[in-house]
């Protein structure tokens, strides 16, 4: 589809959700307390029905397939592109219900993407990248700073370079099966594969500190200010994330409807994803790339070599399981 006009709103806000309901609730009205008039999309991946919160809090609310799309990034970024669309602002920021949020954004986005500060990482196959974004931006380097910026929850993106770079046409000029043999499969990983999508079309990445990772230490960033608008936490954060030990409230119960007998089974399988396999499921495209997409049959070989048996019951995302006797 086509963008919609321009939001008068700087920003808005893209929620990655799955369970976790009180974290959510919590999360939706975090963003209305410091960011009032900002619209919120909140998607859900097959998981839990956030549908009565919108209604309440005035959010838009998407119910999507289950496709564990962390690791899928045909439906993890066609998934941000409509929430781009739908919200029409000049940024989005992801979030995702462990995030938390301490305040106004101090820091104004100068690049077009920027997320926490990620020191000494770098990516592979570069040339690749590289050779693809040099024709939309001749001599476009993919920077070792660029490669350092965290893009999980609390990044921010500049809504062109979102349209652009995560349309299903422009990220599938990708040879994502050649970049996972020669580099790593974790290019099939959310927060890699927006860096991958973003650079080969020549955009601006920064990390941004507005927001920073917390590690063992309760107060105190591993990396940034104290003060940055976002948190993200690792798993090692002394009793847990913090929004994850909320409780849901009785008044907001109602808020949030378990996931939908047909999106069950559910699965957290990585490099399950068949876009024919996906349609013949869920009926339709929606919510997931246009595009045809497989595996190398490489990339099978070495990550699901239980195939050449067959379909096992765990890849039903993958294949169709034999009936059972």
């Amino acid at each position: 589809p086509a963008a919609t006009d321009q939001s008068k709103e700087k920003y808005g806000f893209y929620i990655h959700a799955y369970a976790n309901p009180a974290a959510v609730i919590h999360q939706v009205r975090e963003v209305k307390k410091f960011f009032p008039g900002s619209p919120i999309y909140v998607m859900s991946d097959g998981g839990m029905d956030f549908g009565e919160l919108c209604k309440q809090e005035s959010c838009t609310f998407k119910l999507c397939p289950p496709a564990n799309d962390r690791w899928h990034p045909w439906p993890f970024l066609r998934r941000i592109y409509d929430a781009a669309i739908a919200l029409a602002t000049t940024y989005v920021i992801m979030l995702e219900p462990d995030n938390t949020i301490h305040g106004h954004i101090t820091r104004n986005p100068s690049h077009d993407a920027g997320g926490l500060f990620v020191p000494q990482r770098t990516f592979g196959c570069g040339d690749h990248i590289e050779k693809l974004a040099h024709q939309r931006v001749p001599g476009f380097r993919w920077t070792k700073r660029a490669m350092s910026a965290g893009l999980a929850g609390g990044a921010y993106f500049r809504r062109e370079a979102l349209l652009d770079a995560f349309s299903d046409e422009n990220m599938m000029k990708i040879d994502w099966n050649y970049v996972a043999e020669k580099c790593s499969k974790e290019i099939f990983s959310s927060d890699f594969a927006m860096q991958y999508a973003l650079a080969a079309r020549g955009w601006n990445i920064e990390p941004w500190d507005d927001v920073v990772q917390m590690n063992q230490d309760r107060y105190k960033p591993a990396v940034g200010p104290t003060d940055a608008a976002f948190r993200h936490y690792c798993s090692c954060y002394p009793g847990g994330k913090p929004t994850y030990n909320l409780k849901l409230s009785s008044k907001d119960a109602r808020l949030a409807r378990s996931a939908p007998a047909h999106f069950k089974p559910d699965s957290v399988c990585q490099l399950c994803y068949n876009h024919s396999r996906y349609v013949e499921l869920w009926g339709s495209s929606d919510c997931t790339n246009r595009l045809p997409f497989r595996f190398s049959d490489l990339l099978m070989e070495r990550y699901h070599p239980e195939l050449k048996r067959g379909c096992p019951d765990f890849l039903p995302w993958m294949c169709k399981p034999p009936s059972p006797r």
